[in-house]
Protein backbone atom coordinates (compact mmCIF):
# COMPACT_ATOMS: atom_id res chain seq x y z
CA UNK A 1 0.00 0.00 0.00
CA UNK A 2 1.42 3.34 -1.04
CA UNK A 3 0.68 6.64 0.72
CA UNK A 4 0.81 9.85 -1.30
CA UNK A 5 -0.24 13.38 -0.39
CA UNK A 6 -3.11 14.94 -2.32
CA UNK A 7 -0.70 17.53 -3.74
CA UNK A 8 1.68 14.80 -4.95
CA UNK A 9 -1.24 12.88 -6.45
CA UNK A 10 -2.17 15.90 -8.58
CA UNK A 11 1.21 15.77 -10.32
CA UNK A 12 1.45 11.98 -10.68
CA UNK A 13 -2.14 10.94 -11.34
CA UNK A 14 -1.33 8.85 -14.43
CA UNK A 15 1.36 6.94 -12.52
CA UNK A 16 -1.02 6.27 -9.63
CA UNK A 17 -3.68 4.92 -12.01
CA UNK A 18 -1.06 2.58 -13.49
CA UNK A 19 -0.14 1.34 -10.01
CA UNK A 20 -3.79 0.73 -9.13
CA UNK A 21 -4.36 -1.17 -12.39
CA UNK A 22 -1.41 -3.37 -11.41
CA UNK A 23 -3.14 -4.22 -8.14
CA UNK A 24 -1.63 -1.75 -5.70
CA UNK A 25 -3.79 0.28 -3.32
CA UNK A 26 -2.91 3.97 -3.06
CA UNK A 27 -3.96 6.08 -0.08
CA UNK A 28 -4.13 9.84 -0.53
CA UNK A 29 -3.34 11.83 2.59
CA UNK A 30 -3.83 15.42 3.65
CA UNK A 31 -2.05 16.77 6.70
CA UNK A 32 -0.94 13.22 7.55
CA UNK A 33 -4.54 11.97 7.59
CA UNK A 34 -5.83 9.38 5.11
CA UNK A 35 -8.64 10.90 3.05
CA UNK A 36 -9.01 8.74 -0.08
CA UNK A 37 -8.19 5.16 -0.98
CA UNK A 38 -7.67 4.25 -4.62
CA UNK A 39 -7.98 0.61 -5.56
CA UNK A 40 -8.98 -1.35 -8.62
CA UNK A 41 -12.68 -1.87 -9.23
CA UNK A 42 -13.84 -5.50 -8.98
CA UNK A 43 -13.95 -7.43 -12.23
CA UNK A 44 -17.27 -7.33 -14.05
CA UNK A 45 -19.46 -10.32 -13.34
CA UNK A 46 -20.32 -12.60 -16.20
CA UNK A 47 -24.07 -12.54 -16.95
CA UNK A 48 -26.02 -15.70 -16.19
CA UNK A 49 -27.51 -17.53 -19.19
CA UNK A 50 -30.96 -18.17 -17.73
CA UNK A 51 -32.10 -20.32 -20.65
CA UNK A 52 -29.10 -22.64 -20.26
CA UNK A 53 -29.71 -22.77 -16.50
CA UNK A 54 -33.36 -23.74 -17.05
CA UNK A 55 -32.32 -26.47 -19.54
CA UNK A 56 -29.76 -27.86 -17.09
CA UNK A 57 -32.33 -27.90 -14.28
CA UNK A 58 -34.88 -29.65 -16.48
CA UNK A 59 -32.28 -32.29 -17.43
CA UNK A 60 -31.30 -32.77 -13.78
CA UNK A 61 -34.90 -33.22 -12.69
CA UNK A 62 -35.54 -35.72 -15.51
CA UNK A 63 -32.52 -37.78 -14.44
CA UNK A 64 -33.70 -38.09 -10.83
CA UNK A 65 -35.97 -40.91 -9.71
CA UNK A 66 -39.39 -39.99 -8.38
CA UNK A 67 -40.50 -40.96 -4.90
CA UNK A 68 -43.90 -41.19 -3.29
CA UNK A 69 -44.58 -39.34 -0.06
CA UNK A 70 -44.64 -42.70 1.74
CA UNK A 71 -41.19 -43.62 0.39
CA UNK A 72 -39.75 -40.28 1.47
CA UNK A 73 -41.23 -40.71 4.95
CA UNK A 74 -39.71 -44.21 5.17
CA UNK A 75 -36.27 -42.93 4.10
CA UNK A 76 -36.52 -40.25 6.76
CA UNK A 77 -37.43 -42.78 9.44
CA UNK A 78 -34.52 -45.00 8.39
CA UNK A 79 -32.15 -42.04 8.61
CA UNK A 80 -33.26 -41.37 12.19
CA UNK A 81 -32.61 -44.91 13.33
CA UNK A 82 -29.34 -45.81 14.84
Amino acid sequence: MRHVTVDEAKTMFDELITLVREGETVVLTEGGVSVVELKAAPAARKPVDMEALKRDLTELRASMPTFTAEELAEYRREGQKG
